[in-house]
């Protein structure tokens, strides 16, 4: 097996384990970032899985238990590097992948909430895992504004396969004051076409 079919193996495993393990839970959880961005957009190297879930990180409790169970542990090196984050979320690694991340993301925000009301059941390597909607994960991502990220939303805005929504994606860009940055990719997909 070569390298990268290890990786691959690894990163796929990881994202099974944390899935089962957040979904005998009641709390509704979706995969956000660039595992996302495979299914919707153009795939792009990524090493670690990101989770959406509502909840309170005041007490992360209930899924520390199911992911610990699992065999996940917190990241504390990572953690103590990120003090900020702390807040919001929780990096788990699994020992037999120690280098593919999970990052769970907590949140009770009204955004938060939407992405999650319209997560989508989508077939992942023969798993079936929620994803965040494609005009969720572009509003999330311009909401983080980093330059990849504008790629990342250019890509899946020119998805052929989709036809986004863009009365939501222009009401929540007004909630969340991205009028411009939305403006923009669709400027520069349509342009780029």
């Amino acid at each position: 097996m070569t390298q990268p079919d290890v990786f691959q193996n690894d990163y796929l495993a990881v994202v099974e384990l944390a899935h089962r393990a957040l979904s005998s839970t009641e709390a509704p959880y979706c995969v956000i970032g660039a595992l996302a961005l495979g299914i919707w957009g153009t795939p792009r190297a990524t090493y670690d899985v990101d989770f959406l879930i509502l909840a309170q990180c005041t007490d992360p409790q209930p899924f520390l238990g199911l992911l610990r169970t699992a065999g996940f542990a917190i990241n504390e090196t990572w953690h103590d590097a990120n003090p900020m984050a702390r807040e919001v979320v929780l990096r788990l690694a699994h020992p037999t992948a120690p280098h593919f991340p999970v990052d769970l993301v907590f949140s009770l925000r009204p955004f938060d909430r939407a992405v999650l009301d319209r997560r989508r059941a989508v077939d992942f390597h023969g798993l079936t895992i929620w994803m965040s909607s494609p005009e969720d994960l572009v509003l999330m991502k311009l909401r983080a504004s980093r330059p990849r990220d504008f790629d990342d939303v250019i890509s899946i805005v020119k998805n052929p396969r989709l036809q986004l929504d863009l009365d939501y994606l222009w009401n929540w860009a007004d909630r969340l004051g991205l009028q411009g940055e939305l403006q923009y990719v669709l400027h520069a997909a349509d342009a780029g076409s």
